[in-house]
C-alpha cells in the first residue's frame, strides 16, 4: 500500500503507543504541522504540509481521548501540547516546525 496515497482507514490505539510516529514521519522532515494564530479575528490555522503529518497528528489526539496520557490539569482533567522544534524532533508522532505557535489542546473528564 502507498501510505502518500493511501492512507489506512482504520485505525488501531493501544496503551504503549507503539502506533505513534509513523517512519514516514520520524524519517520524512518534509512532514510537518505549522501552527499560527491570527489574533484580529481570533482564528486559529494548523497548516500540515501533507496529509501524512495530519493524519499522524489526528492519531497522537486520537490516543490522548482513549488513554489520556497528558497532563493533568487542577486535576479534572488533562492537557495535549505540541511544541515547536528543530525539523529532527518529533513527539507522539508529530513534528511541529520551528517557528510555528504552540499548541495545546485542554480536555475535562467525562
Amino acid at each position: 500500500m502507498n501510505l502518500m496515497n493511501h492512507l489506512p482507514n482504520t485505525v488501531t490505539v493501544t496503551p504503549d503507543g507503539d502506533e505513534l510516529g509513523s517512519p514516514e514521519v520520524v524519517n520524512g522532515k518534509h512532514h510537518f504541522l505549522s501552527a499560527s494564530v491570527d489574533v484580529s479575528n481570533k482564528d486559529v490555522y494548523l497548516n500540515f504540509s501533507t496529509r501524512r503529518a495530519m493524519y499522524d497528528f489526528s492519531i497522537s489526539l486520537l490516543h490522548e481521548a482513549v488513554y489520556g496520557n497528558g497532563g493533568m490539569v487542577d486535576g479534572k482533567g488533562g492537557l495535549k501540547e505540541f511544541l515547536p522544534a528543530n525539523e529532527e524532533h518529533v513527539v507522539d508522532g508529530v513534528r511541529v516546525k520551528e517557528g510555528s505557535s504552540r499548541v495545546f489542546i485542554f480536555y475535562n473528564e467525562g
